[in-house]
């Protein structure tokens, strides 16, 4: 009798886990997106074909653009809408409300930017042309949605359902693109101003070098560090010198899992005139480097529609989220981007009053402003904050004397976001293209353009704000009217560069061009210039181009930016007596000694003895600084100042002055011992723990890819769908290959404007976000192996047809 219950129990128990299997099968399957047939549109004026290659690559064909952008927001939904969602909620400072409590503090620190309020406000001063098609892009999104057979399978996950999209959603979008490419807590001024602050002018002027021997401007320009500060410097007690002994293996510096800490978002772009390529016309090169997950950051895709009696082809890739081309090419100009870095932001130290009710302005003393907002958060009472504001922009903290900072952020005001760059759709050639971009609203960005004709330029794209008194890069009062903003520069006063002499331009994050243009931009924190320096020197070794060769400058993984650490180790730190006294050391200088061409290659152990060795060295040598200055003011944040860090910590480490009063151990042959003995432990433990020899500890170990889905982590079993495979990749942050863990090129183009059929275009993970679509992951293993895949869409596989009511 109990044989035949338990039987019974298991007979039902399985029927209930295959029903419910079933069950979740049909709702995942039912999220996948229409490839082919016949769907009636609202929005649409006229029959709209969206046609897809074997990698889902679409064409959209339309009789008007207003139709190009209802079907892109069509197809933007059924592929992408929880990659956009994400992207609204980011920077709305909504996450709480899909994830949980787990993002409240996030939340609450955008929350101080009140984006969605901006973004209405945006949205209702947008020229009518501009407001009709983002109008017609969100009734696309929310057709898409409607004509999925059910949500899209993410939030069957997080068991939520998805919230129709709006024209301030794709503002939002925008927004978020903000966060990630500027800084929405002005953490590298406050770092700067307490520095400022503490240290003598001279140590100050040491620590944030105006230039160094990186620099690799395309006007030439350059800029000498400071020297090393003659005194002892910073002041401090002796008792801060500790003995090699003393200090342990983990102890104020990287830890084993954050080798990857030097991860820069931007990008490389390059161009070449037609005078020196093989097709005639300019070539156009870019990159862009972000964090890469599951679906990645950008959508390909070619528009083709008729404007004034002319068909418009333009192909590239777009933003899931907005309705327009972000980078590619339009038969008569390509164009591609790469951040800035430049000063978009300031910080204001505030006069209040002895109460903290006012503050002083130029105008005299007046309130402070309150603003409530409530978060909503999955599972739980929504919460009530407060966001202070000045007339500058919102209280984001205090300084390490307890004054109140407000923000002035290009990001808050109504020039931040707008839709002009789809005229670069239209755009004929350089010139228009410049003047398209000093009009546009997109996080500032260095543009290189080229044309048809063979012209090649650079300039910024993006509002360039107007800044009177002395403003620099560190905290300033503005109560006394000396300080502040005047609206933005006009086109005519933007800076650019055209047609250079030596037929090339580059950018790669670090400083473009100097003095007056320079002034313009202002410095946000560039990146160091090797990695422009070695794209320079490539191009210039180089007398004739096809768009294969200019491909192979992205994926050059030398890393000569590294070479003079490899000769300091072996000159400095692998001494005879440091042989004598740690035996380990002995392979290192074999391994080095034997590596004439140092490069990120996935079996090279030498790259990554060197490269962490220095990261270690650079961490030791400036923690007792870090850690007296995170103390001072828990908002003092290294990494924002690492990339700079490079010029004085070469100083240091070459000169071995004993006016450093924080060095952290007893002498420099101490706290080189110990970075490289620290180097090599982490190098010998394997990531589960075990330990290896150290022939073993490739690059490639260390760099294998982790690009994952938002949700594998959170849900069991999900992750063998949904995550690309975990592939040893070579490349890494100071050269142009750049490549992390889940971080690296998001796209890499090469294209000739009227030439795009021999154009190239890589692109991660792929176009699709469900793992069941028929292209789920199609073209990864192209942009892993840097393989010339073709730029345009290939022949048609599915063919929806969009229909008008």
């Amino acid at each position: 009798m109990i044989k035949k219950i338990i039987i019974a129990i298991l007979l039902v128990g399985s029927l209930v886990l295959s029903s419910g299997a079933t069950w979740l099968y049909s709702k995942v399957d039912s999220a996948l997106p229409l490839l082919e047939g016949k769907k009636t549109v609202f929005g649409l004026k006229d029959t709209a074909l969206v046609e897809r290659d074997d990698q889902g690559i679409v064409t959209i064909k339309a009789k008007s653009r207003v139709d190009i952008a209802v079907s892109t927001g069509f197809i933007h939904a059924q592929e992408r809408f929880f990659q956009m969602d994400l992207l609204r909620r980011n920077s709305a400072g909504e996450l709480s409300s899909l994830f949980g409590a787990v993002a409240l503090d996030y939340d609450k620190s955008i929350r101080r930017h009140r984006f969605r309020e901006r973004a209405r406000k945006i949205v209702n001063t947008l020229p009518t042309e501009q407001k009709e098609l983002l109008n017609a892009y969100t009734r696309g999104v929310n057709q898409g949605l409607l004509h999925l057979s059910t949500e899209p399978f993410e939030y069957l996950l997080l068991r939520q359902a998805p919230v129709q999209w709006s024209e301030e959603d794709s503002i939002l979008a925008v927004f978020s693109m903000y966060i990630d490419l500027q800084y929405p807590d002005g953490q590298r001024e406050r770092t700067l101003g307490l520095m400022k602050a503490v240290l003598s002018t001279d140590v100050y002027a040491f620590l944030d070098p105006k230039g160094s021997i990186w620099d690799a401007a395309i006007d030439g320009s350059q800029y000498k560090p400071a020297p090393m500060p003659t005194n002892a410097w910073p002041a401090a007690s002796a008792s801060v010198i500790k003995s090699e002994a003393d200090l342990t293996s983990t102890e104020h510096i990287l830890s084993h899992n954050n080798y990857q800490a030097d991860e820069f978002p931007g990008s490389n772009n390059w161009a070449i005139s037609g005078k020196v390529s093989s097709t005639g016309s300019a070539i156009v090169a870019n990159d862009m480097h972000l964090s890469i997950r599951v679906p990645n950051t950008w959508f390909r895709a070619r528009f083709e529609y008729p404007k004034n009696n002319q068909k418009v082809s333009i192909t590239g890739a777009t933003l899931p989220g907005t309705p327009n081309m972000v980078i590619g090419s339009n038969g008569n100009i390509a164009w591609g981007f790469t951040n800035s870095y430049g000063d978009y932001s300031d910080i204001i130290v505030l006069q209040t009053s002895a109460d903290g009710s006012k503050y002083l302005t130029p105008e005299g003393e007046t309130d402070f402003t309150y603003h409530k907002q409530i978060i909503a958060i999955k599972d739980e009472q929504p919460v009530e904050i407060t966001i202070k504001e000045t007339i500058w922009g919102p209280v984001i903290g205090e300084n390490h004397l307890g004054q109140s900072l407000a923000y002035r952020w290009v990001a808050h005001d109504k020039e931040a976001v707008n839709l002009t760059a789809v005229e670069l759709e239209l755009a004929q050639n350089v010139e228009q293209a410049f003047n398209i971009a000093a009009r546009s609203g997109i996080p500032s960005q260095n543009m290189m353009v080229g044309d048809k004709a063979g012209n090649i330029g650079w300039t910024i794209m993006g509002p360039l704000p107007k800044k009177f008194g002395k403003l620099g890069e560190t905290p300033a009062y503005w109560h006394h009217g000396d300080n502040g903003w005047q609206g933005y520069l006009a086109p005519k006063q933007y800076p650019s560069v055209f047609n250079p002499t030596n037929d090339r331009l580059w950018t790669a994050n670090s400083r473009v061009v100097g003095d007056e243009m320079l002034n313009k931009i202002g410095n946000g924190g560039y990146a160091l210039g090797a990695r422009a320096g070695q794209i320079r020197d490539d191009l210039l070794a180089l007398k004739h181009f096809d768009e294969k060769a200019l491909l192979a400058i992205g994926l050059d993984d030398r890393a000569l930016f590294l070479k003079r650490w490899q000769d300091f180790l072996l000159a400095k730190v692998l001494t005879e007596q440091a042989l004598a006294q740690h035996s380990d050391f002995i392979e290192v200088k074999s391994l080095l000694s034997n590596d004439d061409t140092l490069s990120a290659h996935i079996d090279s152990v030498s790259y990554r003895l060197v490269r962490n060795f220095r990261l270690n060295l650079r961490d030791l040598v400036f923690s007792e600084l870090n850690e007296t200055l995170s103390k001072l003011d828990k908002n003092y944040k290294f990494r924002s100042i690492r990339h700079q860090i490079e010029t004085p910590l070469w100083q240091l480490v070459n000169q071995q002055n004993d006016n450093f009063m924080m060095r952290p151990l007893s002498s420099w042959t101490a706290v080189f011992n110990n970075a490289l003995q620290k180097t090599l432990d982490d190098m010998k433990t394997t990531p589960d723990g075990n330990q290896q020899p150290l022939s073993a500890a490739t690059w490639g170990q260390q760099n294998t890819t982790a690009i994952r889905h938002p949700l594998s982590k959170g849900v069991p079993f999900i992750d063998r769908w949904l995550d690309m495979p975990a592939n040893a990749l070579s490349g890494d942050s100071y050269m142009p290959k750049v490549q992390g863990k889940a971080f690296g090129a998001s796209e890499r183009m090469v294209v000739s404007p009227g030439h795009e059929e021999t154009g190239i275009f890589h692109m991660p993970t792929s176009q699709a976000s469900h793992p069941w679509s028929p292209y789920y992951g199609k073209g990864h293993s192209d942009w892993e192996q840097g393989k010339p895949s073709p730029f345009l869409p290939g022949e048609t596989k599915y063919t929806l047809t969009l229909l008008s009511y």
